[in-house]
């Protein structure tokens, strides 16, 4: 079987390392297009025997799936010319806040098309992917696009009008994640600790508290609650963000702004 790809970015290669470490996948099972070599070349480099095409329509003629992993803005263009060879075949997109209506709209009226929103975790093997099924896809073709997505971490299947909030949340939400860590590390550094202590702690604490929270049945605030001893310092910092609820309304303005932009995509607004 040959897994295609138009585009060849990190989220391909994400994608690409999940098919081949976990999927039962070889290198030689992939090909990749992009408009020129050098764009092309780290997705070689990292999947030795894998190839690379200039040509989208190559892509899809060869492929028994074709993901298509390039931007939302550049899919319009990616897409031209492939409405005839797509007939009978298989695709995969990935672009944030392209409905499958619309993609559907430039393929042939007998290619079946699944959409996802996977994360950028994917590319350590830890990603949060889901995926919707668009018209005429049969459970193989759902059955096929989850091994591959859960081969690079964890995929479940849901439906379309779900997924520019799940975009907001756990597309967008690696971001999140990583300016908190930002103004921890910054934080400690405001009170004098070393950069490369704040940022050693920073990292194993989110990542053990994390952890934590997959193996517990307890719900986040109630873990918290266990480290919140009576008078003590992690009672003083919490108050900060349970102020006001400053935390929580910061956050649901987060996911609105990145849920709202996912609409604006889905719109055809650049």
């Amino acid at each position: 079987m040959t897994i295609g790809f138009i585009g060849a970015g990190v989220m391909a290669r994400a994608l690409g390392k999940g098919l081949v470490h976990g999927g039962g996948f070889a290198a030689k099972d992939l090909l990749c297009s992009a408009p020129e070599a050098e764009a092309g070349q780290p997705f070689l480099d990292s999947f030795s025997g894998s190839r690379w095409t200039p040509s989208n329509d190559e892509v899809v003629r060869e492929s028994d799936l074709t993901i298509l992993a390039v931007k939302p803005q550049v899919l319009p263009e990616a897409m031209a010319g492939l409405k005839e060879i797509s007939a009978g075949k298989l695709f995969l997109s990935i672009a944030a806040g392209v409905t499958l209506e619309k993609i559907c709209g430039w393929l042939h009226p007998t290619a079946r098309l699944v959409r996802a929103m996977p994360n950028t975790p994917m590319q350590v093997g830890a990603g949060a992917s889901v995926y919707a099924g668009g018209p005429g896809v049969t459970e193989a073709d759902l059955a096929l696009v989850h091994r591959i997505l859960s081969a690079a971490g964890q995929a479940w299947l849901v439906e379309e009008k779900q997924i520019d909030t799940i975009t907001a949340l756990s597309g967008s939400g690696p971001a999140y994640v990583f300016h908190f860590m930002d103004a921890l590390i910054r934080g400690a550094l405001a009170l004098g600790l070393p950069e490369k202590l704040a940022r050693d702690l920073t990292l194993q604490t989110v990542l053990g508290s994390a952890q934590l929270a997959a193996q517990s049945s307890l719900a986040p605030l109630e873990l918290a609650t266990q480290v919140k001893s009576p008078r003590g310092t992690t009672l003083a910092g919490c108050a900060v963000l349970e102020d006001d609820d400053a935390l929580n309304k910061l956050m649901a303005r987060c996911l609105e702004a990145a849920k709202n932009r996912a609409e604006a995509l889905a719109r055809g607004e650049k």
